[in-house]
């Protein structure tokens, strides 16, 4: 396979290892990713979460492990948005080995728009995607911020 995609709803990021939450009963996601590193040798897979949550589920089943480049753009609100904790913060980076490897960019308050969005994707997500080189891209696509 060369090349491929899969538009697969819902992305589940709120689902834990071991428990749902967030109206998410599987991480469909995380379990794309898991796959994708453990069963078919991919050594660099890239997640982009964008919701107006944050996917805490994803974050946690990958903190850990460096071949799985989590990011997530979200409104946090200090933690105090739901999931309601600061792990969706700045400051979560990833643990042990896979430090670095995880990046936030929670906005506290809402009424983001393309630009601001567009900002992020250029100035952020670009230069550590190209530093990262996936093999693969997940795109886990909340729509809960779409207007219409």
């Amino acid at each position: 396979l060369k090349n491929g995609v899969a538009v697969v709803r819902p992305p589940g990021h709120h689902a834990e290892r071991f428990s749902s939450k967030g109206f998410c009963f599987f991480n469909n996601v995380a379990i794309a990713a898991r796959i994708a590193v453990d069963k078919l040798g991919l050594k660099r897979v890239l997640v982009l979460d964008w919701d107006i949550h944050h996917g805490n589920g994803t974050q946690h089943m990958f903190e850990d492990d460096k071949r799985i480049f989590y990011f997530s753009v979200h409104r946090y609100d200090h933690g105090r948005f739901y999931p309601s904790s600061v792990d969706g913060g700045p400051k979560e980076v990833g643990i042990d080995k896979a430090k670095g490897y995880n990046m936030n960019v929670g906005w506290n308050g809402g009424g983001m728009g393309d630009g601001d969005y567009l900002g992020v994707f250029h100035q952020l997500l670009l230069p550590v995607a190209y530093e990262f080189a996936p093999q693969l891209v997940i795109i886990s696509a909340g729509f809960d911020s779409a207007r219409g």
